[in-house]
């Protein structure tokens, strides 16, 4: 009965391997060398602004650290918002214009949302931060920094139709994404460290 069953394992074995020899691998498509890959650029995102409480607070906290800190975050919540939103539309724009796209960064767009951001870092250069937020308040400057820049350049395109001053306007953009975002993280973790977020108007 033991040598039956060897047989027939070995048998059905052998057969396994007969199929898979006669069975044809399909070969792999060649890639062309040729052919440029796509980098897509990434879209700027503001940072995801929490739910407001329940019940909110009525009063400030009573440490004056802490009250210093919910005016200034009830300063900031705004602007931060505002320059959010500006950055990922112009994402979106500079996304729009890839592939030679140009037409999209000169319809006045850029230049209107420039302004604007420009309004928002004078608001936030008016502003002092307490010294637990100096690092998110330089950050935001950071980000208008970059961001105007970008956008100055993407202007001098405008004007000039020079290629060359696409590709500082993208990476200035970016940078002025990220510093923003990473302001937007550190901004609410501050809060939520301190237990104050519930203060913040939202």
């Amino acid at each position: 009965m033991k040598a039956r069953f060897l047989t027939l394992l070995g048998t059905t074995i052998l057969a396994s391997i007969a199929c898979a020899g006669a069975r044809q691998v399909e070969p792999l498509p060649e890639i062309s060398t040729d052919t440029p890959i796509p980098t897509p650029l990434p879209t700027a995102t503001p940072f995801p602004t929490p739910q407001p409480p329940a019940n909110p607070p009525s009063a400030l906290p009573a440490d004056s650290d802490l009250r210093d800190l919910v005016e200034y975050a009830n300063e900031m919540q705004p602007l931060l918002v505002e320059a959010g939103f500006l950055l990922q539309q112009d994402g979106e724009i500079l996304k729009a214009s890839e592939e030679g796209n140009d037409v999209v960064l000169c319809d006045g767009r850029l230049a209107a949302d420039n302004e604007s951001m420009k309004g928002i870092m004078e608001t936030v250069r008016s502003i002092s931060p307490p010294e637990d937020a100096q690092v998110i308040h330089d950050l935001v400057l950071r980000s208008g920094e970059a961001w105007t820049e970008a956008l100055d350049n993407v202007e001098l395109f405008c004007d000039t139709g020079n290629q060359l001053y696409k590709v500082p306007a993208v990476l200035k953009f970016w940078e002025a994404a990220a510093s923003l975002q990473d302001a937007g993280n550190r901004f609410w973790l501050l809060l939520m460290a301190k237990g104050v977020e519930d203060w913040v108007q939202r």
